[in-house]
């Protein structure tokens, strides 16, 4: 019931945004740039200004020999990006074609409100200032390392990406680009890779320092989180009604804290018992101060040897201590910020790397399909085929998962 409220607060925060979004661009549209991909399906809304134009030609002269090297090594990441996501894509949706009914693509919007399977729940702040955090810094790497090879910054700005209306707030960095396709290769690559490739490094960064963020299972806790928390047990999943744990009335989110006659505070003596110690046909027992619940267990449908009662998706829980309550809230809306925004600087910088049209992997392969070829128009055409098969399947897979899911 909670998550449900918070999804409709968030919801609801998301559409008043875009509302709010919509009626400025109506109301400055006359200063606006529409760059039209699938329009009016799919564009991009451009404000241009001088933001941050002075900061980066100021940072990257006095720091220029170090960027200009830094900009090389982004070239070879930032190929490496295309050629990782691009291929993880081609594989996912080969396979999703040959069993569409059994493949997730695991393709998602993101905007607030969505709950990931495997992720977790973004909420419209962790969205509205992960994006923001994103978009900055992107955005003044590829201003930087242009204004380090001397190339003129026309403009910068806000821009908002827009599927039927405004939606994904966004920043652009907009230099010469007739200079620029003038310039050496290498210094076109590194400027184009620029943008996603510190997206990554942010990533990597934030999960160099908190490992917690990349933890899918919930195991790794962020700093001073041992200090303020206490274990008390875990938790696990009921997916299966026709298996034991459900048929004794286990149920999805029960705090376990005694396995046999012994009290645990985490799941780690349940594992020993049911993956070494205990066969099919034979019991055993968990429960809690209210209850004890003996489980006859079955053959495991992955090892014949062992036992299995039909739960998944162990979590070990930990609370707030009582002298720690004051603080909790604000030390998980930060643990859950911080998640975010690895998170979300690691898929959006892959994603930018994809080649659709507009992206940096898009203008990364164009330069190299034409640097490859004597002939620019076929190089063209084999660019353009690439992008739409790319956006197709992009599309195909989102519709997947939204339609998986209402279905």
């Amino acid at each position: 019931m909670e998550l449900v409220q918070e999804m409709n607060y968030d919801i609801m925060a998301f559409l008043i945004f875009v509302f709010l979004l919509s009626l400025l661009i109506y109301k400055r549209r006359k200063k606006l740039a529409i760059e039209k991909i699938l329009y009016p399906v799919l564009y991009i809304i451009l404000y241009r200004t001088n933001f941050g134009i002075k900061f980066m030609k100021r940072f990257a002269k006095k720091f220029r020999s170090i960027i200009i090297l830094i900009g090389y090594c982004f070239i070879g990441l930032g190929f490496v990006g295309l050629v990782v996501i691009s291929v993880a894509i081609l594989k996912t949706m080969f396979q999703f074609m040959l069993a569409p009914k059994t493949t997730a693509t695991g393709m998602w919007l993101i905007y607030p409100g969505t709950n990931i399977p495997g992720i977790g729940y973004l909420s419209f702040w962790y969205w509205i200032i992960g994006l923001f955090i994103i978009a900055l810094v992107h955005e003044f790497a590829h201003g930087i390392v242009a204004s380090a090879h001397g190339l003129k910054i026309k403009s910068s700005g806000f821009a908002v990406l827009g599927i039927f209306v405004p939606i994904f707030p966004a920043a652009f960095v907009e230099p010469d680009e007739k200079e620029l396709s003038k310039r050496p290769d290498v210094q076109q690559y590194s400027t184009y890779a620029a943008g996603p490739v510190i997206n990554l490094l942010l990533a990597l960064l934030i999960f160099a320092l908190l490992p917690y963020v990349a933890d899918a299972s919930n195991t790794k806790l962020a700093p001073f989180e041992t200090t303020i928390t206490e274990p008390v047990g875990f938790t696990f999943d009921v997916t299966n009604t026709t298996m034991p744990a459900a048929q004794v009335g286990l149920y999805t989110g029960v705090l376990i804290n005694r396995v046999g006659n012994e009290s645990v505070t985490n799941a780690d003596k349940f594992v020993e018992s049911l993956y070494f110690c205990t066969k099919s046909g034979q019991n055993i027992s968990i429960g809690n101060e209210n209850k004890t619940y003996v489980i006859t267990t079955t053959v495991s449908p992955s090892d014949s040897s062992r036992g299995y009662i039909g739960v998944e998706n162990l979590k070990n829980v930990r609370v707030v201590k009582p002298e720690y309550k004051r603080i909790a809230g604000i030390f998980y809306w930060f643990k859950e910020l911080f998640k975010w925004l690895f998170l979300l600087n690691f898929f959006i910088g892959l994603a930018n790397l994809l080649p659709i049209f507009v992206t940096d992997g898009a203008k990364i392969l164009q330069l190299a399909i034409s640097n490859s070829m004597k002939n620019k128009e076929k190089a063209i055409k084999i660019w353009k085929f690439a992008n739409a098969l790319f956006l197709f399947l992009i599309v195909i897979g989102l519709l997947s998962s939204y339609l998986r899911r209402l279905f």
